[in-house]
């Protein structure tokens, strides 16, 4: 078995950084373009969006082992980390979005939600109780909360039954993908299910453990090869398929590439990764100061403000809010009773 720091080893991985910059910078250019008038061709946003299922359950089968190695509770410590990594600066943005009366996003204005709308937005139950994101965004978040409640799960049974286990799961998940609207629309976690298990099974194949046979340059052809699926299945209306598809390509190749070597796009990666889910959040603000409110100045004074707010502003969040409720989770994970050796902090 694996030791917590191979674990944490194998996390730190500037393949996995380079990744989610690429899914937060693909939501950020997919709702520039919107801000300007321009629709892209291809579902550039959505791409993002299922990069980061597939990155997020991937890194939390290593965080999910380091708790196992901990001999924590499983279950109850992961549910109380993950609560402190996603939710306190989820109620935040929402906060100030209802107090400010800001926009849902560049291109849409601000609805006046009453109290069931601002509660399920604060818990990140909106789909579940069919109600309206106040942030644009912000529809994606309930999905990945919901899918926390399996993730668990997943793991165990990849502990037991390895890949073969997983690909068992991902098969009865796309079965029940295509029979949950026929039984209840608010359960539409159902259709992204496959999507996060591409991450566990890349997990369970043996990322950061099997020889990387393939040098760096093959990952971005292979999520341009991935997008480009995800692209032809829209274009000929069979988007679920593509999505399926365009995620177990990514899941399923992840482990194959050697790390990135080249120091400014390896540092850059790694700096868009760590502040990843602020600029997430807060970006459609930053388009909405400078392109919006600011139409009067000149384009380069707009261009700052957009990069300041979209990218500036969750340096702050991190630090004066996620960071710190990181430690907090982790210390109240701590308190859980081990059944046996010495607590690892779990990976975020």
């Amino acid at each position: 078995m694996a030791t917590p720091s191979a674990v944490a080893a194998r996390t730190e991985s500037p393949n996995l950084d380079f990744l989610r910059a690429v899914a937060v910078l693909a939501v950020f250019f997919r709702h520039l373009l919107l801000a300007i008038g321009i629709s892209p061709a291809w579902p550039m946003g959505q791409f993002g969006v299922l990069l980061f299922f597939v990155h997020t359950s991937l890194v939390l089968m290593m965080s999910l082992e380091r708790i196992d190695l901990s001999g924590r509770p499983l279950f109850r410590t992961f549910y109380i980390r993950r609560c402190f990594r996603i939710f306190p600066l989820s109620m935040v943005c929402v906060g100030i979005v209802v107090l400010f009366h800001l926009p849902v996003d560049s291109y849409r204005a601000w609805f006046n939600p009453d109290l069931s709308t601002i509660l399920a937005n604060l818990l990140l139950c909106t789909n579940l109780f069919y109600k309206t994101n106040v942030i644009g965004v912000l529809w994606t978040l309930p999905l990945e909360v919901q899918m926390y409640v399996f993730l668990p799960v997943f793991y165990l049974v990849g502990k037991r039954y390895r890949i073969r286990g997983i690909m068992t799961l991902w098969l009865v998940a796309m079965a029940a993908a295509i029979i949950q609207p026929h039984v209840a629309s608010r359960l539409d976690i159902a259709m992204y299910v496959p999507c996060f298990l591409a991450g566990v099974a890349s997990y369970f194949i043996g990322f950061g453990v099997i020889p990387r046979r393939f040098p760096f340059i093959g990952w971005p052809i292979a999520i341009v090869a991935a997008a480009s699926v995800l692209t032809y299945a829209s274009v000929h209306g069979l988007d679920t398929a593509g999505t399926w598809l365009m995620c177990l390509m990514i899941g399923l190749t992840a482990p194959l590439f050697a790390d990135l070597k080249w120091a400014p796009l390896r540092i850059c990666a790694a700096w868009i990764a760590r502040y990843s889910y602020g600029i997430y959040l807060v970006h459609l603000y930053g388009l909405w100061v400078g392109i919006n409110l600011l139409n009067h100045q000149t384009w380069w004074i707009r261009c700052i403000v957009v990069l300041v707010v979209s990218f500036g502003l969750p340096v702050l969040f991190f630090h004066l809010l996620e960071s710190p409720m990181i430690k907090l989770g982790g210390r109240l994970a701590s308190w859980v009773p081990a059944r046996s050796g010495k607590l690892a902090p779990a990976i975020e």
